[in-house]
């Protein structure tokens, strides 16, 4: 009788599989060969790789509209006037009028009026130009940072200095960054793809570009995978860089018990209209690395399939009774 009753707890705990394996492993790697730094874009509208944001000198600040200005004519004191760009671009001065000082650094602004005195009205001027308020030269820091907001830009900046004036990265900040920049020639904004990871966790500073004026910065959060089924701790987790199949399960506390060591399954959403993805993976791949080769992406699920016996042995408490007929069960996953 016990082991009847043993055997029907058997056939009823075990339940259907709750992902049936669509595609091997094999045909899941190669349809999911893409890296979003194989990408050769140049519109204006994609994303290029980070290897194409252009390196630029970036020593001084940029003057345009809006900024406050003090010139400083050393020669003649009454020459020298506190004056605000135009929209333009313009400042005007006693005796010059207009000047035109719109992306020009402050060094060659004294060049230009220092030029434009000597021509008509001082033998030697030495002019200094001291900028009061910076209004049109600024960074804007947005995204999975501790402090976004826009900040002004005095001098010389990189990528690293900027988050640093952001208070750090969120610690769900993504792997990527998005760096928006107007083209000087066309005036058009174009949109960067910087391998954010890279530079943070890996020290390549290759990845740590000179940061202009008017730059806008994105950090985007970081995606998120599911882990459930007979896992110790099934929750939603945050994505971190490569994060693969066997990583996530480790996140989650590792496999229970009751698990299905032949049935853990990886599914994968494609989109609308297409059908799910799921690859079945086996303890032993895990042990082998197979799941170290498999990364991760936004709401990936990986699920570890139940067994029968592993639910019984892991959840039965035996109370015999009278005559030795009684069993109990309690499935270990409620």
């Amino acid at each position: 009788m016990l082991i009847v009753s043993v055997s029907f707890l058997l056939a009823g705990c075990g339940g259907e599989e709750r992902f049936k394996e669509t595609t091997s492993i094999e045909q899941f790697r190669q349809q999911n060969i893409e890296n979003v730094f194989d990408k050769k874009t140049t519109t204006t509208s994609g994303y290029l790789p980070s290897e194409s944001v252009p390196e630029v000198d970036g020593d001084d600040y940029q003057l345009g509209p809006g900024d406050l200005l003090t010139v400083k004519v050393f020669e003649a004191e009454e020459l020298s006037a506190e004056v605000r760009v135009s929209s333009r671009g313009n400042i005007t001065l006693p005796l010059l009028d207009d000047v035109n000082v719109a992306n020009l650094s402050a060094a060659k602004a004294e060049q230009k009026i220092e030029d434009l005195y000597r021509r008509d009205y001082l033998v030697d001027p030495h002019v200094a130009i001291y900028i009061k308020e910076h209004m049109s030269r600024q960074i804007t820091l947005i995204g999975a940072v501790n402090k976004p907001g826009t900040f002004d830009y005095i001098a010389r900046r990189r990528l690293l200095d900027v988050l640093a004036m952001g208070n750090g990265l969120m610690p769900d900040a993504g792997t990527l960054a998005y760096l928006t920049r107007q083209d000087g020639e066309t005036g058009e904004n174009i949109t960067y793809l910087i391998n954010l990871a890279d530079l943070v966790k890996n020290g390549n500073m290759a990845h740590n570009h000179v940061i202009l004026g008017g730059d806008v910065i994105f950090v985007p959060e970081s995606g998120h995978c599911f882990v459930d089924g007979a896992v110790r701790k099934p929750g939603t987790y945050p994505l971190t860089t490569n994060m693969t199949v066997a990583e996530a399960i480790t996140v989650a506390g590792g496999l229970a018990g009751w698990a299905d060591d032949d049935k853990i399954k990886l599914v994968r959403f494609r989109g609308r209209g297409t059908e799910r993805q799921v690859v079945s993976l086996s303890y032993a791949d895990l042990q082998a690395g197979v799941g170290d080769t498999l990364v991760l992406k936004d709401q990936d699920i990986v699920y570890a399939e139940s067994s029968a016996s592993g639910k019984l042995f892991s959840g039965a408490g035996f109370t015999i009774g009278f005559m030795g007929t009684g069993v109990s069960f309690r499935d270990p996953s409620n």
